[in-house]
């Protein structure tokens, strides 16, 4: 295996230490949009899954939102599903309420799925 940096290693010993059996691999081009992500692996855009983290307003939660990357999120069909209004995260709300790196999810049981990979 290749060596990884530490933001990967620590997200590789994350899994490791919870049973999980998947391999972290770092790729050599940008992936910081899902276009560049899709480029860099050789597959099409809509077969790569993107991270979005929002703050709910309410009470400063983080929440985060995995979506197609042909897909945007839209923030008025998320309230109107769920009843949370976001706000944009910036990368120091991130790293202050999750830490850099990884993301937790802690309520498992409450996530939003439309059931149509075709929703924008």
């Amino acid at each position: 295996m290749i060596q990884l940096r530490d933001s990967a290693k620590r997200v590789q010993d994350h899994l490791i230490t919870r049973g999980f059996a998947f391999e972290v691999k770092e790729l050599p081009g940008s992936t910081r949009t899902a276009q560049e992500a899709a480029d860099s692996i050789g597959c099409a855009v809509a077969q790569i899954a993107k991270s979005l983290v929002f703050r709910d307003k309410a009470n400063n939660h983080p929440i985060l939102v995995i979506a197609s990357g042909t897909n945007r999120v839209d923030l008025k069909k998320i309230k109107k599903t769920t009843g949370l209004k976001l706000g944009k995260a910036d990368g120091t709300f991130v790293t202050e309420t999750r830490g850099p790196g990884l993301i937790y999810h802690q309520h498992p049981d409450k996530h939003l799925n439309s059931g149509r990979s075709s929703d924008p």
